[in-house]
């Protein structure tokens, strides 16, 4: 088919270019372009990263911890080296128990004895008066006269022990009273001393009445012992004030002692080295016994030459 200039252009006049259209997608993030072993890599850097902090972290517990730690094994150290003071103190307690004991049987069964023998001894005197010889009387009297001095010294041994047991009895006690009568029988056991006796009036306390005796005759025998051989003695017996408490003293203007060696005075059996063992060492220890039953203390104050002070207290 024949088709003409005009014709031809009019078709492709109408022959209009379709116009493609194409749907616009949202951007998308770029894929990752690190390969496996490279992604691995920082990983391991991120959990080196993070290490430390958890080995501060550890460490910080580890030091919290150690404290902790010590302090148990202290504690567990001293509950020990407790368990062990306890037993100790046990068993120390256990034994005392039985040495007052044994000391409390053996001075009471050997009194009946010497009485035996001190009774034998002055009838062999009367009897035999007129036919022995000086020498043997003055034998007879040594048996007498030991036999005394040891039962005076079992007396003692039993106001010590006594004094460890006995239950306080409470109430008020006239010590002056209890004074003057003590002095009056150290001068009938010896009137040849001129020891002169200073008793304040009117000096009480609070306390066992059989144990504030033995207290004061220890005490005041003591001093006679220790000074009524001079000349001129005087033994004293008053109170003073300590502290707003009463505070007893016996004392006297004898030979007197070294205050250093004071402390052995109150411990059994022992003496000061220098002086006359005129006693039998168990007196004054029965004293601190006494007085610190009765929650009280006692001490000396002495120089040579200058006399000698004893001091206790009763609460």
């Amino acid at each position: 088919m024949f088709i003409g200039p005009i014709m031809r252009e009019q078709q492709q006049k109408s022959r209009v270019p379709a116009i493609k259209t194409s749907t616009i997608s949202p951007p998308t993030a770029p894929k990752s372009c690190e390969r496996p072993q490279q992604r691995r890599k920082a990983e391991r850097r991120d959990l080196a990263a993070k290490r430390p902090a958890r080995r501060c972290r550890s460490r910080m517990l580890q030091r919290c911890a150690r404290p902790k730690t010590a302090c148990r094994q202290r504690a567990e150290r001293l509950d020990i080296l407790n368990a062990e003071l306890a037993t100790r103190a046990a068993v120390l307690e256990k034994t005392n128990i039985e040495l007052e004991a044994f000391n409390y049987t053996v001075s009471h069964d050997l009194c009946n004895p010497l009485t035996s023998i001190n009774g034998f001894a002055q009838v062999l005197m009367r009897i035999c008066e007129d036919q022995i010889d000086e020498e043997s009387k003055g034998y007879l009297k040594g048996i007498h006269q030991n036999s005394l001095r040891m039962q005076r010294i079992i007396a003692s041994l039993l106001d010590f022990s006594r004094a460890a047991h006995v239950d306080i009895c409470r109430k008020p006690v006239d010590l002056s009273e209890m004074a003057k009568a003590m002095a009056a029988q150290l001068k009938l056991s010896a009137p040849q001393n001129r020891t002169t006796f200073r008793i304040a009036e009117g000096i009480t306390c609070a306390g066992d009445a059989g144990l504030c005796h033995i207290v004061m005759d220890n005490l005041l025998e003591n001093a006679w012992k220790y000074s009524g051989g001079r000349a001129g003695t005087v033994i004293e017996f008053g109170t003073t004030e300590l502290g707003g408490k009463p505070v007893f003293f016996v004392c006297d203007n004898g030979p007197g002692f070294d205050l250093a060696q004071a402390g052995r005075l109150f411990n059994p059996f022992q003496r000061i080295p220098g002086m006359a063992a005129q006693g039998h060492g168990v007196g004054l220890a029965t004293v601190k016994r006494i007085v610190k039953r009765h929650g009280g203390r006692v001490w000396a104050e002495s120089s040579p030459g200058q006399g000698a002070t004893f001091f206790f207290t009763l609460e």
